[in-house]
């Protein structure tokens, strides 16, 4: 039997009142109109599925990071706050082609720049502004607190009565809201800093030397790609600070030696415990895993970081000033807090010229009137040369102490300890 408008003559041609070709046109096109709407759901489904991977992707990072590797690692896991512990194999002792392009971007191989600012000091933020500028970086401001418009509802603990108390309380304050900053925005890491910081001309080199340093004290297997260019599985990168101690049972040291922006013995200022530095010369840096500091000039937090500071500094109970409680972050190993630091400190803090009452707005000391800036530790200070910088002047850079800082040819040499005594 004929197939219906295929073999019938064309005057038989009809399907109630419908002609056969228009019957085809019309099925054809009830069909491809089908097509169509299939293809658009599949695709939107299709859409649907790779965006919610992508989100799914970016949580696992961000809830294990630092800890996600890759899968040839051969490090073995702690949650101690202790040094892990590599197996046999080699381990990072130069910067992947990935990492030294992250730490080339505007913040400084962070996923964010934050500095800490009381609203009313325009002065400071104009300072660190304009000096931040020329070493090329961008930052985010946090508003820093006033301790004295905080509810004691809102404290983790009674923070003792006294001349200072407010103002501790609004620096610890501020701080946590860093912390809760990075843990809002699920950033995989933050750098620091306090408006008053100073940091040596050759911040930006002595970065790079640092992260070859932290990735070698993480055990970053040789030949890998961290997720963050200063190595994974850290909590705080310690840059600025008025003491840090190393852990008093890893001997592991990176040293940076004819380093022409180590501050000389005669001028180290410190307040605090700090490493025997009794083995090195006069121009050389160390890093270490730090078992502590004091004075939160510069740091760095990780997400995982951030998170661990929240709970035991402003969930649980809590009641000093907050250097010390980061200290205690990284002295107390079982609450898994792995501190990274350096000495001489890379950043510290600056005093302007004019009046000495405009240097803290927590503590008070004696009033005097200052002609001449300086920053402590600091030897070609980015500040004091701020001027020569803007106007390309490097043949005019300052050393804060002439003639007592050798002139040094040739780079830093970066080596590496793993025993006391090497």
């Amino acid at each position: 039997m004929p197939i219906l408008g295929v073999a019938l003559a064309p005057k038989h041609r009809s399907l109630l009142g419908i002609t056969i070709d228009s019957f085809h046109h019309t099925f054809i096109t009830m069909i491809i109109r089908e097509c169509q709407k299939k293809s658009i759901f599949y695709l939107g489904l299709a859409l649907l599925f790779f965006i919610t991977l992508v989100l799914l992707q970016r949580d696992h990072d961000l809830l294990h990071f630092p800890s996600v590797r890759t899968t040839n690692d051969p490090v073995t896991k702690s949650t101690t706050g202790q040094p892990r512990t590599a197996l046999p194999g080699p381990k990072q002792t130069v910067l992947p082609e990935a990492s030294l392009k992250a730490l080339q971007n505007q913040t400084l191989g962070f996923e964010k720049v934050y500095v800490i600012n009381l609203p009313k000091r325009t002065d400071k933020l104009d300072a660190i502004r304009l000096s931040a500028s020329v070493t090329g970086f961008n930052f985010d401001v946090i508003a820093g607190q006033n301790g004295s418009d905080m509810s004691p509802k809102a404290m983790p603990g009674p923070f003792k009565n006294g001349p200072m108390r407010d103002s501790v309380v609004g620096c610890w304050r501020s701080h946590m809201q860093a912390a809760h900053n990075i843990v809002n925005n699920r950033l995989s890491s933050a750098l620091i800093f306090e408006d008053d910081a100073d940091r040596d001309i050759s911040f930006r080199s002595q970065l790079l030397n640092f992260a070859t340093g932290s990735q070698w004290l993480l055990n970053t297997p040789s030949g890998s790609t961290p997720h963050s260019p200063y190595g994974d599985d850290w909590d705080l990168l310690w840059l600025g600070h008025c003491a840090l101690a190393p852990i008093k049972n890893d001997p592991r040291r990176v040293l940076f030696e004819n380093d022409p922006s180590t501050t000389p013995w005669i001028h180290r200022f410190n307040m605090g415990e700090i490493p025997d530095m009794t083995h090195y010369d006069n121009t050389t840096r160390i890093m270490y895993a730090s078992d502590g500091g004091t004075c939160l000039y510069a740091y760095a937090l990780s997400y995982r970081g951030a998170q661990k500071i929240l709970f035991h500094l402003s969930m649980s109970y809590y009641h000093r000033p907050v250097d010390f409680g980061i200290h205690d972050m990284c002295h107390d190993h079982s609450r898994g807090f792995r501190c990274i630091g350096v000495f001489p400190q890379m950043v510290d803090s600056h005093r302007g010229a004019g009046s000495s009452s405009k240097d803290s707005d927590i503590s008070k000391g004696k009033e005097m009137d200052r002609k001449k800036g300086f920053s402590y530790n600091i030897v070609r200070s980015t500040r004091l040369n701020v001027g020569h910088l803007i106007l390309g002047e490097e043949d005019k850079i300052e050393s804060q102490w002439p003639g007592e800082v050798p002139e040094l040819k040739g780079p830093v040499k970066v080596s590496f300890r793993e025993k006391f005594g090497e």
